[in-house]
């Protein structure tokens, strides 16, 4: 049981990492997470400290995954913020919770 008590949304999260960190264009999401205190100017410096746009979105959902559920639905915000990512905001909400998902994503965090 108490393999439910991981959050749904670092699973949603989990599931979406790949389409995440390949399509959007980070900047803007990080400044309104910045601005939202979900993020620091600290971490805004060190998600650019990646050397390529798919490094600096990796860094950006590293953080969010350390993140409370308060950073993941501002980060669905500031996705729908830009019309081009709304669809991406509403697919990672929408993504399914298997039982397997979280039995997976809780032992890899052991």
């Amino acid at each position: 049981l108490s393999v439910w008590n991981f959050p749904l949304y670092k699973v949603r999260l989990q599931k979406n990492y790949l389409k995440v960190i390949t399509d959007i264009q980070h900047e803007n999401i990080v400044d309104h997470l910045i601005s939202k205190e979900v993020l620091s100017v600290d971490d805004g410096k060190k998600i650019e400290s990646g050397k390529t746009p798919q490094e600096k979105n990796r860094n950006l959902m590293d953080m969010l995954l350390r993140k409370n559920e308060q950073g993941f639905n501002e980060f669905l915000k500031a996705l729908r913020k830009d019309s081009i990512y709304a669809d991406l905001a509403d697919q990672i909400e929408k993504t399914e919770v298997t039982s397997t998902d979280t039995a997976t994503l809780h032992k890899c965090s052991k």
